[in-house]
């Protein structure tokens, strides 16, 4: 597939004041363990340490759909939204362009 024609999702949470590191450190565990994206990358806020972005590029619409239907998913969703302080805003996209190749 194409890297213009695979998922993305850009994602901003905002974790509770102080629980930010927690935040980080569960969505890197489930990036790792959802084997879904090839491509991925989260941010952390230089001035809010409790913001968190994530740039995640999924292989296929497939393994996007398996992803979002699992008890990972689900799992890691609950405790996640536990520590947010507002809902998270994901914004469906498309990757234009990317480097290195």
């Amino acid at each position: 597939m194409a890297l213009e024609d695979q998922p993305a999702y850009i994602i901003k949470m905002r974790a509770r004041p102080g629980l930010g590191d927690k935040l980080f450190k569960l969505a890197a565990i489930g990036m790792e363990k959802s084997g879904a994206s090839d491509r991925y990358i989260i941010l952390r806020e230089d001035g809010d340490p409790d913001v968190l972005w994530n740039v995640e590029i999924f292989r296929s619409d497939a393994d996007k759909d398996g992803y979002e239907n699992s008890s990972l998913a689900d799992e890691l969703r609950d405790e996640i939204l536990d520590l947010l302080v507002e809902p998270p805003i994901r914004i469906a996209a498309h990757p234009y362009a990317v480097a290195p190749k």
